[in-house]
């Protein structure tokens, strides 16, 4: 049995290409009129090798496939990944703010929980006193790890442990920095990208060090490289970031790492970053401007249509664009600057059962819905609330 490796690469045999070359050879040493179908004593012992030999080859490919960073998997990517100094991003907690109001003096302990209504659970890592004035706020981090964590505004609001004293709690901002572990097709485009971001300075390399910061969604990098302020109002020999996601100081910190000196970052968040000498250094970016779309929906069903599946729409579209579904975590879909297209939302709402047509509608406001792909900007991202998709059945 010959070995397929040439200058093509390596071919597993399968196992009727294994069958075929037992049959060949049994008619080699026996005679053409040898019976070797699958129901005679010789056929099926040929068949029986067969299946183990076609798993020894699917062995040998996943040897041979697990020394390319395009084909390996698991563990075999995660050591060619290695290689290059980058492991793969493991889950992550979200991070919040939370705030509060009730009686002044009183201290909410550490470690005291709070939740959502879809029951995601927040831990305060630090005591909050209200104030004088009835208010307080701290940080809190989500019990569990993964993307379902970063939830929207306003959406913590229940005391897991009520504490007497306590008016409310919400989250004035979406929490973030949630994170599910990496997969193998994110931390294979991730090895990819490490080319690129080894030249630290240039737009590609920034972009890569800030897409790898934790919790971090999508980013963009708007250049000035030249001696006038730009269409924008950008600085000469500037920078100005956009990302979507991620907690500011660690943008900073991936920002301050990655941008040549000399060059001046631009936007209205500011951070403070000390280097090796003791020198600070103020990094300044910006998050990205969300642009919320609104979605009308006319369907037509048949009799297999799901008790649910207005939800289940609904969710669909939210996972192509991106926004917030219905327990209230947030999803990123299009990448920063994609425009919304209307053809992409059909497959989202046909992956229900039981949708016979569908009229799709969308905009920016409730007022200019149409069906014409929506235009977005290099510092924008597009976002869809569940509670803005409706669905009218005709």
């Amino acid at each position: 049995m010959s070995i397929l490796l040439d200058e093509t690469g390596f071919q597993r045999k399968t196992y009727s290409d294994i069958v075929d070359e037992m049959e060949d050879k049994a008619k080699e040493q026996f005679g053409e009129d040898v019976n070797t179908s699958s129901r005679t004593p010789l056929g099926i012992i040929f068949r029986i090798i067969a299946w183990f030999l076609a798993g020894v080859w699917d062995i040998a490919e996943r040897v041979y496939n697990s020394g390319f960073v395009s084909k390996s998997e698991g563990v075999q990517l995660d050591r060619l990944g290695s290689n290059s100094g980058i492991t793969r991003e493991p889950a992550s907690e979200s991070v919040v703010t939370l705030s509060f109001t009730g009686v002044p003096g009183i201290v909410i302990e550490e470690q005291t929980q709070f939740t959502t209504e879809s029951g995601i659970y927040f831990e305060l890592i630090e005591d909050v006193v209200i104030e004088d004035n009835g208010t307080g706020s701290g940080t809190a981090v989500s019990l569990s790890k993964g993307v379902i964590n970063n939830v929207a505004a306003n959406t913590i609001t229940v005391q897991a442990e009520p504490s007497e004293g306590v008016y409310s709690v919400t989250n004035p901002k979406p929490s973030a920095g949630g994170a599910d572990e990496e997969t193998d097709s994110e931390f294979r485009a991730r090895i990819k990208k490490s080319v690129e971001g080894s030249s630290a300075s240039t737009l590609s390399g920034i972009i890569a060090a800030l897409i790898k910061t934790a919790g971090v969604r999508s980013a963009n990098v708007v250049m000035n490289n030249t001696m006038e302020i730009d269409a924008d109002g950008n600085p000469p020999k500037s920078i100005h970031a956009y990302v979507l996601g991620g907690i500011k100081e660690d943008i900073a910190d991936s920002i301050f790492n990655s941008v040549a000196a000399g060059i001046e970052t631009v936007g209205s968040q500011s951070v403070v970053i000390t280097d090796l000498s003791g020198i600070d250094h103020t990094i300044k970016f910006d998050f990205a401007e969300e642009v919320k779309i609104y979605v009308h929906l006319e369907i037509k069903t048949n009799a297999s249509y799901p008790a649910d599946g207005d939800d289940q729409i609904k969710n669909n579209v939210v996972y192509k664009i991106g926004g917030v579904d219905k327990s209230g975590s947030s999803f990123t879909s299009s990448q920063m600057g994609d425009d919304v297209i209307l053809s992409q939302l059909y497959n989202a709402v046909y992956q229900v059962a039981g949708v016979d047509d569908v009229v799709i509608k969308i905009g920016k406001s409730p007022e200019s819905l149409g069906q014409s792909n929506i235009e977005i900007e290099p510092k924008q991202v597009a976002q869809v609330l569940f509670s803005e998709i409706e669905v009218v059945h005709v």
